[in-house]
């Protein structure tokens, strides 16, 4: 019930028994009465710009809530993300110190076999050389005297 209606009550139920109460005193009960329905209507909008405010804090908490699980999962996700990716760094540096050490042994035999060719190469032309003056010799003086003939 309405305390403007409770008020106007109060002032017909007093009328009737206006020989009791004096008039005065049922006015200043009335003014009273209607002091404390202001009052209490302020109160009550106080209180419901109270409940709005609480009401947006309480959603800006959760999404605040929402938003800290999203970066807590997000960090997560780029530390899974940096142990996959030193891991394979790891595994990168470990072939590459492989392919490294091959490459010397590869320069390493790319030396052996330029010596050994050049080995082979000079025995190749000493063999050549021993051969070729004991086959020059026979040919020898017939050069020399078909070029004394002519």
């Amino acid at each position: 019930m309405r305390f403007l209606g409770f008020a106007t009550a109060c002032v017909v139920v007093a009328t009737g028994c206006a020989a009791r109460i004096p008039p005065e005193v049922l006015e200043a009960q009335v003014r009273e009465t209607l002091h404390w329905q202001r009052e209490y209507e302020r109160e009550r909008e106080r209180l419901e710009g109270v409940a709005v405010r609480l009401a947006a804090l309480e959603s800006a908490i959760e999404r605040l809530k929402q938003e800290r699980a999203e970066a807590e999962q997000g960090r997560m996700a780029l530390m899974e993300e940096l142990v996959r990716t030193e891991a394979d760094r790891h595994a990168l540096e470990e072939h590459n110190a492989q392919l490294l050490a091959r490459e010397r042994e590869l320069n390493e035999l790319r030396e052996m076999h330029e010596q050994l060719s050049d080995v082979f190469y000079e025995s190749a032309l000493e063999r050549a050389r021993r051969r070729l003056p004991a086959a020059r010799q026979p040919d020898a003086p017939e050069a020399g005297g078909r070029t004394a003939t002519p």
